[in-house]
């Protein structure tokens, strides 16, 4: 049985995978254990999760065949280990149990582990191309290109942080100017961009921050210092204060990623026009609008976005290809599911209900659907949560779709104060139904890409599309895949005739989304959810 750990070791999002024969047994983002969001939590070693998976699944890292770690900053981590103020007794012990394994242990490039983390789950077995992006790496890197097939994958294209800039770079110091957290709150940007209109000055600011000269480069090299120059001097025009002015600057950010993205990108189609699949990886394919721009653009004839995008997947890539390496991984795998994280049996659910004033009583499709169809709010707390930052109906909040002013009530519970619309997810039997699906559906089993809402359904489900281009972004739920969140659907469905519901992250305002059963308790007895569906009971506050 050949044994497989992927660790990152990072600025953020820092994770750990386990890959056992060649199946993906474990993948858990450290936030979700710390429960402090990634984004506020840098240079830490990824402890937490190692801890985790050598618990749940009795593998430690002495058992590996291999550890291969993602970016080599492991170098600068080791020398922090001591100094962690989280854990020093761990964190040293952690130190000194690599050294020993220092003949198990290998390196491999940021960018890199980006690229397995997406190509080898996308199932793409023709020519692919497999593109990179993102705020940079210790290697000196903001993307990559690579060419693949059949299995095989060879990077031919390399964007130097020296002389090359990065749009992850735009996007990260704007954030600090509306007064939020880089690596964390981008999403909100987006989610504003379509209440914003187009500003010539503006977009002719923001373009100075990032262009592209054609020949597949980018420039001012090293961005980051001439990006936070430029928003400085729209700061003091006054240009991030004002719901209007903050509203037209992330218009104009979100249409200048995508025109000077597609002109990098149709350059490069027309320089490897063979290849027409597309896997992606990198924080800037966070960005769902982008996603759904590229899906759109006829470039490519299928898409695929790994579901842990960012930095927190650079662990599941680091895994691959020590799996790879051993010969257990068999070349493209389409990925079947991102509930890799922890789970809890029943009787750890059960002794944490019986410690509060709740009541339960066995999970029944139809009694959930009829609660939903009636507008309580429900969460689903369901077997190994989520890799990666989207909620898919491990970790999930229910509600129907029906009620425009859902948005605002649901962030009131949550305590919340977001900008981004809540995500539709679907029954996979009524998917290009409601949304207009051209293609690349596999990647929106993971909802990362935005599609259109067919017009005959937009006033049917107001709280879970954009109403500026009745856009959203959603799950594609299929029965064998995921059968309680399926079975809800359908019950609801039967109910309403909406095959659609709102789905949105099991987290209050700030957290990560919940990992323990008495993280999911808490939200039932503070009232910020009316139902927990935990397992195979159905809890309500006494």
């Amino acid at each position: 049985m050949a044994k497989v750990y992927g660790l990152f070791f990072g600025a953020h999002g820092f994770s750990t995978s386990l890959i056992v024969d060649g199946k993906i047994e474990y993948a858990v983002e450290d936030e979700r254990i710390a429960r402090v969001k990634s984004g506020w939590r840098w240079w830490k070693p990824p402890y937490d999760s190692i801890r985790e998976i050598e618990k749940a699944s009795g593998i430690t890292l002495e058992d590996a065949d291999k550890i291969i770690i993602a970016d080599p900053t492991m170098h600068y981590c080791i020398l922090q280990f001591n100094n962690d103020e989280v854990n020093e007794e761990y964190a040293a012990d952690l130190r000194n149990r690599l050294i020993k394994l220092k003949s198990k242990v290998s390196w491999m490039n940021h960018h890199e582990a980006h690229a397995y983390s997406t190509y080898y789950l996308s199932g793409f077995k023709d020519k692919t191309l497999v593109l990179t992006s993102d705020g940079g790496s210790y290697e000196g890197e903001y993307g990559t290109i690579s060419l693949a097939e059949d299995g095989v994958m060879k990077k031919i294209h390399s964007i130097p942080i020296a002389t090359g800039a990065s749009i992850a770079n735009m996007w990260f110091y704007a954030c600090t100017y509306y007064g939020w957290r880089g690596t964390k709150d981008e999403g909100k940007i987006m989610g504003m961009a379509g209440h914003g209109k187009y500003n010539e000055y503006l977009y002719n600011a923001i373009s100075q921050c990032v262009n592209y000269k054609g020949n597949l480069e980018f420039y001012p090299g090293e961005n980051g210092p001439t990006t936070d120059f430029i928003y400085r001097h729209l700061e003091k025009e006054g240009w991030f204060e004002g719901q209007k002015n903050r509203q037209d600057f992330a218009y104009n950010l979100q249409k200048y990623t995508e025109d000077i993205f597609m002109k990098y990108l149709t350059d490069v189609a027309k320089k490897y026009p063979q290849y027409r699949s597309l896997a992606l990886a990198g924080g800037v394919f966070a960005n769902v609008k982008l996603n759904q721009i590229i899906n759109e653009s006829g470039l490519y004839d299928r898409v695929f976005i790994t579901p842990a995008m960012s930095d927190e997947g650079l662990s599941l890539g680091a895994a691959i290809k020590g799996s790879i390496d051993i010969g257990d991984w068999d070349g493209v795998k389409q990925l079947e599911t991102s509930f890799l994280g922890l789970e809890y049996s029943q009787e750890e659910i059960d002794q944490q209900a019986s410690r509060l004033s709740v009541t339960s009583s066995p999970l029944d499709y139809k009694e959930v659907g009829k609660l939903i169809h009636e507008g309580n709010i429900i969460a689903l707390f369901n077997g190994k949560f989520e890799f990666g930052p989207r909620a898919l109906g491990a970790r999930s909040v229910m509600v129907r779709p029906t009620d425009a002013e859902t948005h605002e009530v649901l962030n009131t519970r949550l305590e919340r104060h977001e900008i981004m619309p809540f995500a539709p997810f679907i029954m996979s039997e009524y998917a290009d139904v409601v949304f207009d699906v051209p293609q690349s559906q596999h990647t929106a089993e993971f909802m990362t890409m935005c599609y259109t809402v067919r017009s005959e359904w937009a006033d049917k489900i107001p709280a879970v599309i954009h109403r500026v281009d009745n856009t959203g972004r959603p799950q594609i739920v299929y029965k064998h895949k995921n059968p309680v969140f399926w079975n809800i659907l359908n019950e609801y469905h039967k109910l309403s005739g909406i095959p659609v519901m709102l789905n949105t992250s099991f987290n209050g305002h700030g957290e990560p989304i919940v990992n323990t059963p008495e993280q999911a308790f808490a939200h039932l007895t503070k009232g910020t959810i009316d139902y927990l569906i935990a397992g195979n009971k159905i809890y309500k506050k006494v």
